[in-house]
């Protein structure tokens, strides 16, 4: 017994074998039982005892251990097809045959919330299933504000994935995908979760047998793999799960990098021996091309230092200087240093959510996606930029400042969503494509002294900007500085043409004066609670809703060159919803009319 505690205690921890030790007594009566069961189905960490404590899962480990070594389970025998079964726990079931039949839930899923299987070749490696609740259209998302992974919405619709790799080892993955905690374990992996008898049933009717299956058992940071043991990872990209000791679980197969050999770095594997930066096997079939490794380019010379709990690798490459990378203490790369490149590809370390420093000081352009699920980055540096295309840092967290002196474009959702981003400033930016800076809380003044031309959506809900300083922007498409709640100063000295709400819902401003503007689309200036004096001396054509919904507040309107059309409010109309209103000047009045009280 002696010899089997110190065996436990060396690939487990001194905690652990205490517990066995008070606990799993009458196992450990039995010469090498419970040592036999532990390496079966846990890959060894000091961690275990620890992280089972804090998730309150002794007892339940317990009862796993005790639960290996009964001989008289009982085979829960299964009361119809898959179908059937799904069917009366409330679900639709479908079994997915191409990549249009996947093709078709994706629907059902929130943006930003899709499963990677909608964009791979998921049937390559897997079986995949769909289980739709049968009123799937009452069980809304914006319900449940504070989302679990077994609630009603999460659960609504499932994908049920057996791999294709002899094991059929099964993944239940949750509508929420990445918004929960381990939302490919729904169910806990456990198909009688959903109702008693299922999993025998998929094994009848599909030949689906699970070689490792559930034990209804789960660790918080833990995933089973196809081999039967519970394996702690560090981090997880689209169902590839990576591990200490160079270990990835890739789609539930377990690959081991020998440490002399390789380094992994977040999703790439560093060849010691060759000097390359490859993606983990099979990794593209779970993702984008990453331009990541097309950085580097070819290696003269490695070097890595040990720096306290993290790495830098410094490569020198056959031409130019040397380019560093910082790793944390789980590998992922949180700082990359890299002068020698001029343009970057597309979905540039696009899963990567740790960097925080980045130093490109020689690009001039970056393709789509660059850095899209990064959360943390705090310094930018990219001097030379002209040209950037879609989903440019979109959904930062971390960034303060930001300064573009070269950039001329701007593609798509270009840092979209940047929570903290309070001063952007880009001196020689001319276009932008929709949803340019959406949705960012803390920038409070914007000026682009040479703007031209922007798609719709620039700067809608930016709920702290108070001016905007555009002169030479000329037109704007849709939804232009919607919902920008606190605007006070405008300068859009050359604008002469923009599309359906136009500063919607804007609260505060009260004087507007564009001196050059000529064609609006709908909806322009609607619900402007505060709005006092309008000036627009070139104003031709409006669209529907012009200036509605104002609450009463206009009292000054002046548009000498606006007709009366049929897309614009009677003179009649447009007194009655502005009762405020004392001058009022256009081409068909062309005088200003003194509102005469009863």
């Amino acid at each position: 017994m002696d010899k089997e505690l110190k065996r436990i205690k060396k690939l487990y921890g001194e905690a652990m074998m205490h517990f066995c030790r008070d606990n799993l007594a009458t196992i450990l009566e039995t010469p090498d039982l419970l040592l036999s069961i532990l390496t079966s189905n846990f890959y060894p960490t000091h961690e275990l005892y620890h992280d089972l404590e804090e998730n309150n899962l002794m007892i339940y480990f317990k009862n796993f251990i005790f639960q290996k070594i009964k001989n008289d389970s009982k085979i829960t025998k299964f009361r119809g097809s898959p179908k059937a079964l799904m069917a009366q726990a409330g679900y639709d079931l479908y079994e997915c045959l191409t990549e249009d039949d996947i093709q078709k839930f994706r629907k059902y899923y929130a943006k930003h919330e899709e499963l990677c299987t909608f964009w791979t070749n998921r049937l390559n490696d897997a079986r995949v299933f769909f289980a739709v609740k049968k009123n799937v259209e009452e069980i809304k998302r914006e319900d449940f504000p504070n989302p679990s992974r077994q609630d009603e919405y999460g659960t609504s619709v499932i994908s049920i994935q057996f791999t294709k790799d002899g094991t059929n080892t099964l993944s239940i993955k949750n509508r929420y995908n990445h918004t929960v905690d381990n939302p490919d374990a729904t169910f806990s992996n456990n198909l009688d979760s959903i109702i008693t008898g299922l999993t025998d049933s998929f094994e009848e009717y599909y030949d689906l047998k699970q070689l490792h299956k559930s034990e209804d058992f789960e660790i918080p940071g833990y995933v089973m793999a196809n081999d039967g043991k519970y394996y702690k990872y560090n981090y997880e990209i689209n169902n590839c799960y990576y591990c200490p000791d160079n270990i990835i679980i890739d789609n539930y197969s377990v690959k081991k990098y020998e440490k002399e050999k390789y380094l992994i770095l977040d999703y790439f594997t560093l060849d010691l021996v060759t000097k390359r930066i490859n993606f983990v096997e099979d990794f593209l079939n779970y993702g984008h091309i990453d331009g990541f490794p097309e950085t580097i380019g070819e290696i003269k010379k490695l070097d890595i230092k040990n720096e306290g709990e993290e790495k830098k690798v410094l490569i020198t490459p056959i031409d130019g200087e040397v380019i560093e990378i910082d790793l944390d203490k789980l590998n992922r790369i949180i700082r990359y240093k890299n002068n020698n490149i001029r343009e970057i590809g597309p979905y540039f370390l696009y899963y990567n959510e740790c960097l925080t420093n980045i130093e490109l000081n020689n690009v001039e352009t970056i393709e789509q996606c660059f850095l899209k699920n990064n959360l943390n980055l705090e310094n930018l540096n990219l001097p030379r930029v002209c040209y950037i295309k879609g989903r440019f840092l979109e959904d930062n967290r971390k960034l303060k400042e930001l300064y573009l002196p070269s950039l001329i474009t701007a593609g798509s959702y270009f840092l979209y969503s940047n929570k903290e981003l309070e001063k952007f400033d880009a001196p020689n930016l001319k276009e932008v494509s929709y949803e340019f800076l959406y949705n960012n809380l803390k920038l409070v003044s914007l000026y682009l002294p040479k703007l031209e031309k922007v798609g719709s959506y620039f700067l809608a809900h930016n709920k702290k900007l108070k001016k905007i300083d555009a002169p030479h922007l000329k037109i704007s498409n849709d939804y232009f500085l919607y919902s920008t709640e606190e605007l006070v100063d405008i300068n859009l000295f050359n604008l002469e043409i923009v599309g359906d709400c136009f500063l919607k819902n804007n609260k505060i401003l009260k004087n507007l004066k564009l001196p050059n503007l000529k064609i609006v689309g709908d909806d322009f200036f609607k619900k402007n609670i505060n709005l006092e004096i309008v000036e627009l001396p070139k104003l031709e054509k409006v669209g529907s809703d012009f200036l509605y919904e104002c609450f009463c507040s206009l009292r000054v309107f002046i548009a000498p060159n606006l007709k009366e059309t049929n897309d614009y409010n009677t003179l009649a109309s447009f007194f009655k919803h502005h009762p405020k209103l004392e001058t009022f000047i256009t081409a068909d009045s062309n005088i200003s009319l003194q509102r005469k009280l009863d």
